[in-house]
């Protein structure tokens, strides 16, 4: 359940936080990126932030997203 239901739920929330053109530009930049490379939790953060000025700390807390 948390692995299949509340990651897409947060992804859908933070796109409605952010809006959805700088959520497809995150992703977009994201993937970009750290195509066939690693990944982590806190870079996902810090590009998440990066494409905002909106403070995402208690969005993090909310969903319960560590790293």
């Amino acid at each position: 359940t948390v692995v299949y239901t509340y990651g897409k739920c947060a992804l859908h929330d933070l796109r409605r936080t952010i809006g959805t053109t700088a959520m497809e530009n995150l992703l977009r930049n994201y993937a970009s990126a750290h195509w066939y490379g690693i990944s982590t939790t806190a870079e996902f953060k810090a590009a998440a932030q990066a494409a905002t000025s909106v403070d995402l700390s208690s969005f993090w807390t909310t969903h319960r997203i560590d790293g």
